[in-house]
């Protein structure tokens, strides 16, 4: 049975691909993206999503797959050193039942840090949406650890 998948009328991804200036993207490779979440479950986190348009991990081809997860550990050591959390949250859902709020394949990159409580379960309605200036400087910050 195919996935339940949200109904988003223009994948916002793919928007931001389009439309560079509206996100505030930390790299971007052959294969994914990078950018910082514009409703971040806290400091430095992160979406990585393939350029290809793809619903879900079933829709991507196995090289896509390998490079999306060797840019979320490029990115995961980046944040380590720019914000050194205490732990990092790293997940992706498929299909509605799962959690998926954008039907285009992503990974979290959630840094945690103490005093966040141990295995949290993150909802994007619970938390604001921050400025593009905000995601800037979050940007920047792990943009400097990438190209050191």
């Amino acid at each position: 049975m195919p996935f339940e998948l949200p109904s988003n009328e223009r994948c916002p991804f793919c928007g931001n691909m389009a439309d560079p200036s509206r996100s505030a993207i930390v790299e971007v490779l052959e294969e994914s993206l990078a950018f910082v979440n514009p409703r971040p479950f806290g400091l430095g986190h992160l979406l990585v999503v393939p350029r290809r348009h793809a619903a879900t991990l079933l829709d991507l081809n196995a090289d896509e797959a390998a490079a999306i997860t060797k840019h979320v550990h490029r990115l995961a050591n980046a944040i380590s050193e720019a914000f050194d959390p205490s732990g990092l949250n790293i997940f992706q859902n498929n299909g509605i039942s799962a959690g998926q709020s954008v039907a285009h394949y992503h990974v979290h990159i959630v840094p945690s840090y103490p005093g966040d409580p141990p295995g949290r379960i993150f909802h994007n309605e619970d938390f604001e949406r921050v400025s593009l200036e905000e995601r800037l400087e979050v940007a920047a910050s792990i943009i400097a650890r990438l190209r050191s």
